[in-house]
């Protein structure tokens, strides 16, 4: 049964915008005060990159199952709490001069593991909240929110970094996740009745192995997730030492570090606004492949070489986030669409975990790849040639798709009626 856009989604909207904030503003606070405050290492920045991203193989399946059996409100506004105690815990250790990387990773640890929930639960309960006649216009709604966040973020987390010091910057980037807990709490919505908390001993392991064997056997889904692991394992390395090449690489400040990630949160606006227009136009199964550019535009980074340096990546990172929303529409939307009712979580656990498992590999293979090759070419040139090796996988990882016959709007539609 279909159902209009409510107020619940509006809140739901809030929240997430909310989460998202602090989501970039942590993420940039957390590598700023490693990098210029303790003086990590690629190597140190690549497993702090890595470690937020842990989270997905050793909890997704089990939060999937988890979820399955509670109210996915509830789990939101739990894991917002948990993540707002960790961070501002690492402003107070920040101001008091004792930070270290050690507690950086365990925080940040802690802060993913809620995440998982966080995330899952909010993939699982859109359809509730506008039916799912309307997830495509709701996705896009959530990843223009997403992308107004990257923009805000970093760029707000670099001026306060820069003007107001580490200890401000990391203290204020806690509270977004209170605001956002704040904003779920008005939020109605008739949820799937969770399962019985009685459940016999085995009960989430069979949850689990539903999900797996459902995503295995799915036409669709399968060589989605596993294209979006080999992608994931590529933009995990351009993330893992974006940063660390702006600020040893090329000398650029905590400010334009911050210019920097916000440049691309622009691109990914513009591709949020034009999401479902490139879809409509072109269909799933090429607008799928076009996503590929986003990795594919980081190998114009030797470029740096012989161009103005920040100029020449503020123009990739923009060019390329504009093809982030567009993936995250099609595959947050496919998902969705083709989860049977009662399994929304496990299915979103199953695939977030495949996919985003090869998240941290690239990031910790990039910190140690970056160290090599900056000790033997220099620290520009070393860092530069990872950026452009992650960017080939991630496209190459969308690329592959082209032998998929599958991806087009008429089976997706024959599919979903049938699941």
């Amino acid at each position: 049964m279909e159902t209009s856009p409510s107020s619940g989604f509006g809140w739901f909207l809030c929240g997430q915008a909310l989460s998202g904030f602090g989501d970039r503003f942590t993420a940039f606070t957390a590598q700023s005060v490693a990098i210029l405050v303790l003086g990590a290492s690629s190597t140190q920045l690549g497993v702090l990159s890595a470690t937020g991203w842990l989270a997905y193989p050793v909890l997704g399946m089990v939060a999937g199952a988890v979820l399955a059996r509670v109210r996915l409100k509830r789990a939101m506004i739990a894991g917002e709490l948990v993540r707002f105690a960790a961070f501002a815990g690492v402003a107070v250790t920040v101001t008091a001069g004792q930070v270290s990387v050690t507690q950086l990773l365990i925080v940040v640890a802690v802060a993913g593991a809620a995440t998982v929930f966080v995330d899952i639960s909010g993939q699982s309960l859109v359809p509730s909240l506008v039916g799912r006649g309307r997830l495509l216009s709701a996705n896009s709604r959530l990843s223009g929110a997403d992308s107004m966040t990257k923009l805000a973020g970093p760029a707000l987390a670099g001026v306060l970094f820069g003007l107001a010091g580490p200890g401000w910057a990391a203290a204020l980037a806690a509270v977004p996740f209170l605001l956002s807990a704040a904003a779920r709490l008005p939020i109605r919505v008739a949820e799937e009745r969770p399962g019985h908390r009685r459940d016999p001993p085995g009960a989430l392991l069979g949850g689990m192995r539903q999900g797996v064997v459902f995503v295995w056997r799915h036409p669709l889904l399968r060589p989605l997730v596993c294209r979006s692991a080999l992608r994931g394992f590529g933009t995990g390395a351009v993330d893992a030492v974006l940063l660390l090449f702006a600020y040893r690489g090329l000398g650029l400040s905590s400010t334009q570090g911050g210019l920097l990630m916000a440049a691309g949160s622009v691109g990914a606006l513009a591709g949020a606004v034009l999401a479902t227009r490139i879809i409509g136009r072109l269909g799933m199964r090429r607008s799928l492949l076009l996503t590929g550019l986003e990795g594919a535009l980081w190998l114009a980074v030797p470029l740096c070489a012989v161009a103005e340096p920040l100029v020449v990546l503020l123009l990739i990172r923009l060019l390329s986030a504009v093809w982030l929303p567009v993936w995250g529409v099609l595959d947050a939307g496919l998902r969705q669409t083709l989860a049977p009712p009662g399994r929304q979580s496990t299915v979103h656990a199953v695939t977030r975990t495949l996919s985003f498992s090869a998240i941290p590999l690239g990031a910790v293979a990039a910190g140690f790849t970056g160290d090599a090759l900056a000790a033997r070419l220099g620290t520009p040139a070393g860092l530069g040639m990872v950026l452009a090796a992650g960017g080939l996988v991630a496209a190459s990882g969308v690329l592959m798709l082209r032998k998929e016959a599958l991806l087009d709007d008429r089976q997706v539609t024959a599919l979903s009626v049938r699941r």
